[in-house]
């Protein structure tokens, strides 16, 4: 700022009664107003629903920005839902509920969400007329909101089981957590990327000599991923579905995104330097 320029203070007033904490992990620099408009009413309401589902004594949890700033607020249950609260959590540990949640998610939230995230990307804003696209808008945001929403109603199932490990390791052995989350890095492969069409892409990539040749050369991943799209060859088509499959097309606009996976996912099927043929 010059000094010719006005100075701006802005007011940091509370968002509203209670405890606030500034979210700086999720939000290290001020959110859009689009994001600070969006965000906290389906947050709230998935983490109020994954809280009362897993019995927890968190009521729920409150969003609000200040100047774009994040700051989020706890809200403990109220005294006479705690003996349902403690019925429900003992359930759930003794029928292992999250893993009904699983099931739900990987056969019916995330294919219908898929579905939805195409049907949207399948339409060509520019085509449409004032009206229409405003419709369409519309149908974005909503669409945003419900999976704000859908993801917070989720969070505690990839939570709340390793957490209990975290907390019964460091009981009986004193292990500490970071050794405990180490030793499950790589058991979940979808949180790496893992996904059918990157499969078929890999196994394109294998059956592609011209893949195979650019794969041990030492090229970046940007001339890589470059060379293959328009290589004609098995890996492009796949390269073309990768790219539709992803939200905002992360690997064309990042390939140093996808190039790992696809070195990683090579050698793990035992496509290695001295197996070209």
């Amino acid at each position: 700022m010059s000094s010719a320029e006005p100075r701006v203070d802005l007011p940091f007033e509370p968002p509203g009664p209670g405890t606030w904490e500034m979210d700086a992990v999720h939000f290290p620099r001020p959110a859009t107003r689009y994001w600070a408009e969006i965000h906290p009413e389906p947050f709230g309401r998935g983490v109020a629903e994954f809280t009362r589902y897993y019995g927890m004594l968190l009521g729920g949890m409150r969003m609000s920005y200040v100047n774009g700033f994040a700051y989020r607020s706890m809200t403990p249950v109220s005294n006479d839902e705690v003996p349902e609260r403690f019925r429900r959590a003992e359930e759930v540990f003794e029928r292992k509920l999250w893993r009904d949640q699983l099931r739900e998610w990987d056969e019916v939230a995330k294919p219908a969400a898929i579905k939805t995230h195409r049907d949207l990307q399948s339409v060509d804003p520019g085509a449409l007329s004032d009206p229409d696209l405003a419709a369409y808008l519309t149908k974005c945001h909503d669409h945003h909101a419900r999976m704000i929403y859908q993801h917070m109603r989720f969070t505690g199932a990839a939570m709340l089981s390793v957490g209990d490990l975290l907390a019964h390791l460091a009981d009986w052995a004193s292990v500490p957590p970071s050794e405990v989350l180490g030793m499950m890095r790589g058991a979940a492969p979808v949180s790496a990327g893992a996904s059918s069409e990157l499969d078929r892409l890999v196994t394109a990539f294998a059956e592609d000599a011209a893949a195979r040749e650019i794969h041990f050369i030492d090229a970046g991943f940007g001339e890589m991923v470059s060379f293959l799209s328009g290589s004609g060859g098995p890996s492009a088509g796949e390269l073309a579905a990768r790219f539709e499959y992803r939200t905002c097309h992360t690997a064309k606009d990042a390939p140093e995104v996808l190039g790992p996976h696809l070195r990683r996912h090579r050698i793990r099927r035992g496509c290695r330097r001295g197996r070209r043929g």
